[in-house]
């Protein structure tokens, strides 16, 4: 019987290892392991594994080697697992414009120290001096590259640049950084440029809708100027209507194309001329001429001289001084004796100030006469040993304000005798009258004076010797 052939026997299963593979982001900024757990028997997840996949797709940064461990320890199978991360790139900043003037939705009343609001002040112009800084510039940056997990840099994104808004009359810092005022003037932000005028121009009337106005360079006033309220300016104001009881004060010259209309309120001051149509119960003050056609009932004075002009040039009532000279058609009332001054020869300051003199020496004398009481009776009650330590505090501070007040007094008392010894020795400007003066006109030459008790007509009053000379009109 043949035997059967031997049938060989099948070869063992060699069981599957765990297995390990690797998926990048397409911005190469992630690394994902995918784990398959092994057969029974066979191998298990092992760093190794891990550390094989990942260099198969070539990454080799921002490996995660704890993600790795724990992985190892406590797989997580047929999941995603994050095992490497890129540094995103940090992308720069936009340069970035800070104005410092105010806009015009900034415009409010000033808030007063006390809490009241003040809604003459509305701060539509903000003043600025040469060299002030407008505007500030905080620079974009060029922002940090990162890296992916390739180990390539990825680049970033540069911030943009902004421009400084540079308008009329201003100038950019050396550093690029800041915005200047090339002048003074008022700055203001126009068609989104910063821009520095010395001429501000108002287009209607100083009234409520625009406050007091307050400028570094030249002002016109289109419209008038309201009782109560102030034009201030370093350079020159032109008002083409009317100032009523308002104060305008220029470093340099006022025009005024109707007139003042003062009501014996306010003031128009100016360091160099004014002209105006005309000065009614006004208080005008000049450091050179004026110029009007009449002025009624009005306290006038200048350094230089007093025009009346036109064909019927006026002076009525008041005061009108001027210390070069006076010129006027008619001075006085013809219908009735109106108190009239016309005052030459004397500086307005020095005038000004020997008026004052007395006025300071009485308020001394009062509040030393007042301290004297005080210190006579403390030092009673010191002699007697009474006086408490508080007491005798007020006693020496008593004592050293009077002898501060003695010795004031005593210096406008010879500051008082020096601007009389200025006055005597002044007096050589004219007052002329082409058409006629009428009584009640007092015409005051230095320290002469002279009424007018009766009508002169074309005649010119100087001084000499023998004191006010009036002259036939040349």
């Amino acid at each position: 019987m043949a035997e059967n052939p031997i049938t060989p026997a099948a070869p063992d299963h060699v069981p599957a290892n765990a297995q390990a593979s690797v998926s990048v982001s397409s911005d190469g900024m992630r690394a994902e392991a995918y784990l398959t757990p092994p057969e029974p028997g066979g191998l298990p997840i092992s760093p190794e594994l891990i550390r094989i996949a990942l260099m198969s797709k070539k990454v080799t940064f921002g490996i995660d080697e704890g993600q790795i461990t724990r992985l190892s320890v406590a797989p997580v199978f047929h999941v995603a697992m994050l095992v490497a991360s890129g540094t995103p790139p940090v992308h720069g900043e936009n340069a970035e414009i800070h104005p410092l003037i105010r806009t015009e939705k900034d415009i409010r009343p000033k808030e007063m120290p006390d809490g009241s609001v003040d809604y003459k002040d509305l701060g539509i112009i903000h003043s600025v001096h040469k060299g002030d800084v407008l505007c500030e510039k905080t620079p974009s940056t060029p922002g940090e590259p990162g890296m992916n997990v390739y180990g390539t840099a990825v680049p970033a994104r540069p911030g943009k640049d902004a421009p400084l808004p540079a308008g009329k009359n201003t100038v950019i810092s050396d550093d690029k950084l800041k915005l200047l005022a090339a002048c003074d003037g008022h700055a203001d932000i126009v068609n989104r440029k910063i821009q520095v005028l010395n001429a501000f121009t108002v287009p209607g009337s100083v009234s409520n809708s625009t406050g007091n106005i307050s400028f570094l360079g030249h002002v016109q006033v289109d419209g008038n100027v309201l009782t109560g309220f102030k034009v201030e300016a370093t350079g020159n104001i032109t008002v083409n209507g009317t100032v009523e009881g308002a104060e305008i004060i220029a470093d340099g010259n006022i025009t005024i194309k109707e007139g003042v209309n003062g009501s014996g309120k306010g003031l128009v001051k100016a360091g160099g001329y004014v002209k105006a149509k005309y000065i009614q119960s006004g208080n005008v003050q000049a450091g050179g001429d004026i110029e009007a056609s009449f002025i009624l009932h009005s306290d006038v004075h200048c350094a230089g001289s007093v025009s009346l002009v036109g064909s019927k040039g006026t002076v009525v009532g008041g005061r009108v001084a001027a210390m070069r000279g006076i010129t006027t058609m008619q001075a006085g009332s013809r219908n009735s004796y109106v108190p009239t001054t016309l005052e030459v020869g004397n500086d307005p300051s020095v005038l000004a100030r020997s008026r004052e003199i007395p006025h300071e020496l009485e308020s001394n004398k009062r509040d030393a006469a007042a301290l004297l009481r005080a210190i006579h009776l403390l030092s009673e009650h010191k002699k007697a040993g009474r006086i408490t330590p508080d007491k005798l505090e007020a006693l020496q501070r008593a004592i050293t304000t009077y002898q501060s007040l003695t010795q004031h007094a005593a210096e406008l008392e010879e500051e008082l005798i020096s601007v009389q010894e200025v006055i005597a020795a002044s007096g050589f400007g004219t007052v002329n009258i082409s058409g006629t003066a009428y009584p009640g006109v007092r015409v005051i030459i230095g320290s002469e004076n002279m009424p007018l008790e009766s009508k002169y007509d074309r005649c010119s009053f100087m001084r000499n010797e023998q004191g006010i000379q009036m002259v036939p009109l040349r």
